[in-house]
């Protein structure tokens, strides 16, 4: 995860530099697609909804490794 200083979001100035190798290696993952206007949105809170998303992906993706 280190060595990227850049994700490919509209705010990514607004990420802390310490999260953006966790929040691109995410992205890449498919994990997480951000917000609209692709932004992520870092200061915001994540909904049920989203954080729901983001668990069955990781559990599809886990799956897939077994």
């Amino acid at each position: 995860m280190a060595g990227h200083t850049e994700t490919s979001f509209a705010d990514d100035n607004n990420i802390a530099a310490w999260a953006k190798g966790s929040v691109f290696y995410v992205q890449q993952a498919g994990l997480m697609q951000g917000k609209g206007n692709n932004r992520f949105a870092p200061q915001d809170k994540a909904t049920r909804a989203e954080t729901v998303t983001v668990l069955l992906k990781l559990i599809a993706e886990k799956s897939k490794n077994v």
